[in-house]
């Protein structure tokens, strides 16, 4: 299920088995509000920001949520 804004794709949710993986992509124009907001994120939140190269000044970051725990909290403020 891909979410898009102006024809650009925000978030894309893959479905699997008793989970799902969610793949957002950090663009230019997002990157400074992403990193304003980082410091609030959960630290496994803010270790994926930071291990996921930047490429063409995008940021693809792939999010598996298993449960509904800290990470999980992270997309349902």
């Amino acid at each position: 299920m891909k979410f898009k804004k102006a024809g650009k794709t925000l978030c894309t949710i893959y479905p699997r088995e008793e989970y799902f993986t969610v793949m957002i992509v950090v663009g230019k124009k997002e990157k400074p509000f992403v990193e304003e907001i980082l410091p609030e994120c959960t630290a496994e939140m803010q270790r994926i920001y930071h291990e996921t190269e930047e490429g063409n000044g995008q940021r693809w970051l792939t999010v598996d949520l298993e449960d509904q725990e800290e990470l999980y909290q992270v997309f349902c403020v």
